[in-house]
Order: structure tokens, then C-alpha cells, then sequence
């Protein structure tokens, strides 16, 4: 799998290589915790989609997720995530079927229905 840093609040994930690569399109995008975030949800919903590709026996060479997100404030933090499914082979009768499947990476789910966190600190 490979991680593209392409800016600040964009990156792009590909079903490519064995293990994991993380490159800067640009040599000055540092991998910020919000970038691992955002990898985060990204490498789940391409986990997902190779998973249902593999057993459906659907070729997902060219598969990739882009993903942006924008800020909001009061308190600051990531308010909004877009990503855009790329799968240029996906045969058209089974591009609905793609979109179900892609809605149950656990990232997803965690982001839509937060965990109850709790924070101490041990001096």
C-alpha cells in the first residue's frame, strides 16, 4: 500500500506494493497526525474494497482513495472528510455494490460514532 502526501489536507492511497510506503508529492508536506488520521480512514475503506474485490473475483488493480478534509472550529478540529473512490477497471454493474461495501471500513464507523475517551494523567 502506498500513502501520498499531496498537501496539507489532501493525500491519496494506492492498492500497490507489498507493506506500506509514505511519500510527499511535494518535499515540504510533513506526515502530521491528521495525515494518519485521514490515511487511516483511507487504508480501511481500500482494505474493504480489495477484501470484496478478491472474493467477488473483481480485478482492483488501479484502485486508489483520495481523500481531503477541511477544518472547523470552537473546538478546532477535522469537520468534514471527502473521499473519492478511483477504480478505473470497476466493472459498471457493480459500482453500487462497491459503494455498500466501502461503507464498512471501522474507521468510518469510529469517526461517525465516536468512542467515549477517557484521559488521565500519571505523574
Amino acid at each position: 500500500m502506498r500513502i501520498l502526501l499531496e498537501g496539507e489536507q489532501q493525500l491519496r492511497v494506492q492498492a500497490v506494493g507489498a507493506g506500506l510506503e509514505v511519500e510527499s508529492v511535494r518535499d515540504n508536506i510533513d506526515f502530521s497526525p491528521l495525515h494518519m488520521l485521514a490515511a487511516s480512514f483511507a487504508t480501511c475503506t481500500l482494505s474493504v474494497l480489495a477484501t470484496w474485490a478478491m472474493q467477488a473475483s473483481i480485478d482492483f488493480d488501479g484502485l486508489e482513495i483520495a481523500t481531503r478534509w477541511d477544518y472547523v472550529e470552537d473546538p478546532y478540529r477535522v469537520g468534514r472528510y471527502d473521499l473519492d473512490i478511483l477504480w478505473p477497471g470497476l466493472p459498471e454493474n457493480r459500482r453500487d455494490a462497491a459503494l455498500r461495501t466501502a461503507r464498512h471500513c471501522t474507521v468510518e464507523h469510529t469517526l461517525t460514532h465516536p468512542p467515549t475517551i477517557e484521559m488521565r494523567l500519571e505523574a
